[in-house]
């Protein structure tokens, strides 16, 4: 007889047995196998959203709208830098 420790959540594909979702990102790829089978497999979109965001997180979230701006509005570093 085996026994459920824990809810899997709904990225893992009981049928397959496999995770399921639609992307991985390099966050992901760098967290160590078991926290990344806890927040990504066990815990679900929401349980992940209530975890507090990290400097890590709000750096990189800074850095990418950075680079978008660039992009979009073809500026260079200095003008961002500039915060225009």
């Amino acid at each position: 007889m085996t026994t459920q420790l824990m809810k899997i959540g709904p990225e893992w594909d009981m049928r397959k047995g496999c995770f399921s979702a639609s992307h991985l990102s390099a966050s992901q790829l760098n967290l160590a196998l078991d926290k990344w089978f806890m927040t990504y497999c066990v815990w679900d979109a929401v349980k992940r959203k209530k975890i507090p965001a990290s400097i890590y997180m709000k750096g990189g979230a800074i850095i990418g709208r950075a680079l978008q701006d660039m992009n979009q509005y073809n500026l260079t570093i200095n003008q961002v830098m500039n915060g225009r």
